[in-house]
């Protein structure tokens, strides 16, 4: 059973990619390859992310260009770019010391230029144009509202009402939000006190909803959030009110913890259906928040929550898949395969063909990124749905760290996204990920999925170290 799958989802993903690269335009060849040239510029690439994490930290153009300056000075303008492109670079790296506030306006313009397929506006007139355009090539949308980082109430309510607003919105039909975006104190030791105040806000998203059947998906990022988000959720969908709305909740498959999650989702989601009430869908990723969990578990002296090592992961992610493609557990369970490694995609297709699974697998991409491989997915799984990152003009600068995660998934090893950008059927790279898909499929049953949290660190006896 595994080599039959293993063999039919591969030679199906060779297809997508072939289909793919036939019909990508020359722009998206030209960013392709200057994404490629990115990937083999180390440089380059610690000058992008250092740019994009320090120069805009302040609002000032004074300080701004002198971060600008300083990291020319120590990377160079990056090789990946044009020549033309370094010459404007350095071009204005001079300009910024005559007038800072010209120069680094015209920076950051250019920067959400280069950013615009895959951060997109909030306001109104570009996000409905945006959205016209997506429902005439019959694509699905969810649209995540990003903004600075929730540190206090006040800022808690405007994300609020920012989402509150999109779900009024007749043209969105569905967005995605994580907790702490709505909640600015999550205090897990008062348990029932957070989890009494999460669930009164998620109320208000369901009933904002619940008219016109928006979707609405429960999105994660901290490690932290995992069991709190389940928590309200299962609350809150649980109550009569909100019985017949189909909402949705994500699950990142490098945490071992989530095998366990998607089980006890499965197990209410099948009683709540039993009793009368609307399917879930589940959205099952990989995780893109490696290293935040990986500064945060060296910070407090905890073992890391994801799994150590990528092959892990997938086979975690491979175990989930296989889980939730049971014919019985999706009438309760939908399941939307959100990932850009075309094994993954090509793992659902299989299997939903070969379950008879048919609308109940959905598949979901990013906006922007790789969009010639969107098109050939959506033309084979007969639709799809895009991630939509938009962000208002005045929080451009916040928005900046969803692009360093984006950078950092690309470059981290073994990682599908790192050869993305110049893979070809026939290539090097192309047997390296076939190979490393074979592998998560045949171990899917071996990978650990005990809490990493609960392990101890080996420290000297004299070591002081914190308690998870």
């Amino acid at each position: 059973m595994g080599d039959h799958v293993t063999e039919r989802a591969s030679a199906l993903a060779a297809d997508l990619l072939r289909a793919a690269l036939a019909a990508q335009s020359r722009q998206e060849r030209a960013d392709s390859a200057r994404l490629a040239r990115m990937m083999n510029d180390p440089p380059g690439r610690a000058f992008t992310v250092q740019m994009v994490d320090q120069v805009f930290r302040s609002r000032h153009p004074q300080p701004q260009a002198g971060r600008f300056r300083a990291l020319l000075k120590k990377f160079g303008a990056p090789s990946y770019l044009s020549p033309g492109q370094r010459m404007l670079m350095r071009l204005g790296a001079q300009a910024s010391r005559l007038n800072a506030a010209l120069t680094m306006r015209a920076v950051a313009a250019r920067l959400r230029s280069d950013t615009a397929r895959v951060i997109l506006p909030a306001e109104p007139a570009p996000l409905q144009r945006y959205l016209a355009a997506r429902r005439a090539s019959r694509t699905g949308v969810i649209v995540n509202q990003l903004g600075e980082a929730v540190l206090g109430e006040r800022e808690a309510a405007w994300r609020l009402d920012a989402i509150l607003g999109l779900l009024n919105d007749p043209n969105v039909p569905a967005i995605s939000v994580k907790l702490s975006s709505i909640h600015s104190q999550i205090n897990l030791l008062d348990w029932e006190g957070t989890l009494a105040s999460v669930s009164d806000r998620l109320r208000r998203l369901y009933r904002a909803a619940l008219p016109a059947q928006k979707f609405v998906n429960l999105d994660m990022e901290e490690y932290r959030d995992l069991h709190l988000t389940l928590a309200a959720f299962e609350r809150v969908l649980g109550e009569p009110a909100f019985r017949s709305l189909r909402a949705g909740i994500v699950l990142q498959a490098y945490l071992p913890d989530s095998w366990t999650a998607l089980q006890r989702v499965t197990d209410w989601a099948l009683a709540r259906v039993a009793s009368g009430g609307a399917p879930i869908k589940v959205r099952l990723v990989k995780g893109a928040n490696l290293a935040m969990e990986s500064v945060e578990a060296e910070w407090h002296g905890w073992p890391r929550a994801p799994y150590a090592r990528k092959g892990e992961t997938d086979a975690n992610f491979c175990r989930m898949l296989d889980f939730a493609c049971d014919p019985r557990r999706a009438q309760a369970v939908n399941l939307a395969v959100g990932s850009h490694n075309l094994f993954d995609i090509a793992l659902g297709l299989v299997l939903r063909q070969e379950r008879g699974l048919g609308s109940r697998v959905e598949f979901e991409m990013l906006e922007g990124l790789a969009p010639h491989q969107a098109r050939a997915v959506q033309q084979v799984a007969g639709g799809l749905v895009l991630y939509a990152p938009v962000v208002h003009r005045g929080n451009f600068n916040s928005a900046l760290t969803y692009l360093l995660r984006r950078l950092d998934e690309n470059t981290s090893p073994e990682n599908f996204l790192r050869d993305l950008f110049d893979l070809t059927p026939e290539s090097e790279s192309w047997q390296r990920q076939r190979a490393y898909f074979a592998a998560s499929w045949e171990n899917r049953g071996a990978t650990p999925f005990e809490p990493r949290r609960s392990k101890p660190i080996s420290r000297p006896p004299d070591y002081f170290t914190n308690i998870p």
